[in-house]
């Protein structure tokens, strides 16, 4: 069975998509108030461990003033059919609350981090059998200091 076998392959693809997107490596990189106005970002291979993490990670309340993505593989179970798993991706998009508004482009960072997600995954990357398709989004308070949303994709795969 070759599905837990992907499941780094799987993180690595995800991984790298999300860091070919210049806008969304501003958004995690710069605390401005207007991070698409920054220059564009030579090697976003450094946001990897830094602002994007392939596991959990919640910062520091007292230390660290950023903003985050930490990408799983969640919730693996058998379905009906018995010959296909199912799973989940989920993207946990953790932003300072200081972050949240950004007077200089009238958004809220979350939800411009969601979009430039869901533009970079949404139907655009096979896990499993299947593209990754958007599942839902729930809100999430991290601490004191962090907040931000949880992002599910669903997967498939043969058993």
């Amino acid at each position: 069975m070759a599905y837990f076998k992907n499941l780094n392959k799987y993180i690595n693809e995800t991984v790298l998509k999300l860091i070919a997107n210049q806008n969304l490596c501003k958004l995690l990189k710069f605390n401005s108030n207007n991070p698409y106005a920054e220059i564009d970002i030579m090697d976003t291979g450094e946001l990897i461990y830094s602002k994007i993490f392939p596991y959990s990670h919640v910062p520091e309340t007292d230390k660290e003033v950023g903003s985050y993505l930490c990408i799983i593989l969640d919730r693996f179970r058998l379905t009906s059919n018995q010959a296909i798993k199912s799973g989940q991706l989920n993207i946990d998009i953790i932003v300072h609350n200081d972050l949240w508004r950004m007077n200089g482009t009238g958004e809220m960072r979350p939800y411009a981090i969601m979009h430039e997600v869901d533009e970079a995954l949404n139907g655009k990357i096979r896990v499993g059998i299947k593209d990754l398709t958007f599942s839902d989004c729930r809100h999430v308070r991290y601490n004191q200091s962090y907040s931000g949303f949880q992002l599910t994709y669903s997967i498939q795969s043969v058993n």
